[in-house]
């Protein structure tokens, strides 16, 4: 029997599914790796059409204990599950959580293609959000959108991350604690060898007022670059549907940087462009001297022909 507290809470979660239309009769797949963020999602969800998927890194001599705590609850409630267990090369080249990454998406998208799932749920968080906010802030990086989109698609799976805009990692711990939910702790996030875990330490000093504050300035940024990007898509749609004449755009345009990177990233794979290749790629297309070819990478290229810009690539 749930108390009143679990199911205000409860309800909080599903207005968020609600809010993006996504059906609570739909089959899910919820990564959980044993952490009370993943934990307490799973606690709240555990009543729907689900399946779990956790990954064991081995990161750790008692990763053992994570994997079990999720082994022991799905066991207990009925819930169908899944573990991939990795092995840890202690002098495995590269960066561990980029691989680590790829590998726990694989393994999601295994699953996800072969239950026939609609949505793979991961549960971060506000704090996570902010961590990518400030990562991205430090990087020096334009996004779309800061911090971590609450749906997104990746690989063909449908992603919701139904916690980004509730609760803050503090407020998860008390509500397993209060609630008795068990969960491991992951001792290698609070040790500064990486960038994020630096911020996210610096994160954790700060009270819940601090970051609401942060939170809520993340928010105004990204309503202005909503903004602004429903200018940018709306020019590129026009230069788009007149086959990139380059006669027909404005290259004085106060967005054209993001315009003609656009054009680039929808219209190729894996390129690279900085801010002095867009401002090259302008004095190519204004040119009235007949160049051929405007070098994106080894293997692209814009050309011109009858007034349209067209990319080859080898």
């Amino acid at each position: 029997m749930e108390n009143n507290n679990i199911l205000k809470l409860k309800q909080q979660l599903y207005k968020e599914f609600e809010k993006y239309k996504i059906n609570l009769n739909s089959k899910f797949i919820i990564g959980v790796s044993g952490g009370p963020d993943s934990m307490w999602l799973l606690s709240l969800l555990k009543d729907l059409d689900i399946y779990v998927a956790t990954v064991n890194y081995n990161k750790r001599e008692d990763a053992w204990k994570d994997q079990k705590i999720v082994e022991d609850y799905c066991k207990l409630n009925k819930i169908n599950y899944e573990v991939l267990v990795l092995k840890h090369e202690e002098n495995q080249k590269g960066n561990f959580q980029e691989i680590a990454r790829i590998e726990r998406y694989d393994f999601y998208k295994k699953l996800y293609d072969k239950y026939g799932v609609d949505y793979l749920i991961l549960a971060h968080h506000k704090d996570d959000s902010l961590e990518t906010f400030l990562f991205q802030k430090q990087s020096n990086r334009q996004p779309r959108q800061y911090g971590i989109l609450i749906n997104s698609q990746v690989s063909g799976m449908n992603i919701f991350r139904p916690m980004i805009n509730l609760w803050y990692k503090s407020e998860i711990k008390d509500f397993c604690d209060k609630n008795k939910i068990e969960y491991a702790i992951d001792s290698t996030n609070d040790q500064p060898i990486y960038t994020r875990n630096k911020i996210r330490i610096q994160l954790k000093k700060n009270t819940i007022e601090e970051k609401n504050i942060l939170f809520n300035s993340m928010i105004n940024i990204n309503n202005k670059l909503k903004e602004k990007f429903l200018v940018i898509d709306k020019e590129y749609f026009k230069f788009a549907k007149n086959n990139f004449n380059y006669k027909k755009i404005n290259l004085t345009h106060k967005y054209i940087n993001e315009i003609l990177f656009l054009f680039i990233h929808k219209n190729t794979k894996n390129i690279t462009l900085s801010h002095n290749k867009i401002e090259l790629l302008k004095k190519f297309i204004n040119s009235e001297k007949n160049y051929k070819m405007f070098k994106l990478s080894d293997h692209a290229f814009v050309y011109k022909e009858d007034s349209l810009l067209k990319i080859k690539e080898n």
